[in-house]
């Protein structure tokens, strides 16, 4: 849904990984950029959803939780990140010594 301040105020536009609506309990998760259009936001895990998963779980971390094909999707992002940054950083070194 979109309306005049999710469209207009900043801290509708930005939300961190894993930050919870106030008001639906809902968690803010990463989604792949191949998969948005098939992204349903209603059916992202609540608090209360993951609180379960935990209370029934051997393991108490998030892969034991709704939000473990987040997590995925979270890591791939940051792998891939990582990988970038650290091509520059050769690109800046190998630069740097051929003065």
């Amino acid at each position: 849904r979109l309306d005049v301040n999710v469209s207009k105020g900043m801290n509708h536009l930005l939300k961190s990984p894993w930050c919870v609506h106030p008001k639906t309990g809902r968690v803010c998760v990463p989604v792949a950029v191949a998969d948005c259009e098939d992204f349903d936001p209603s059916a992202v895990p609540t608090l209360r959803s993951i609180a379960d998963d935990l209370d029934g779980a051997s393991g108490k971390d998030i892969s034991s939780t709704r939000l473990s094909a987040y997590e995925a999707v979270f890591d791939s992002f940051l792998n891939g990140m990582e990988k970038s940054i650290r091509a520059e950083r050769a690109l800046e070194k190998k630069a740097s010594l051929d003065f």
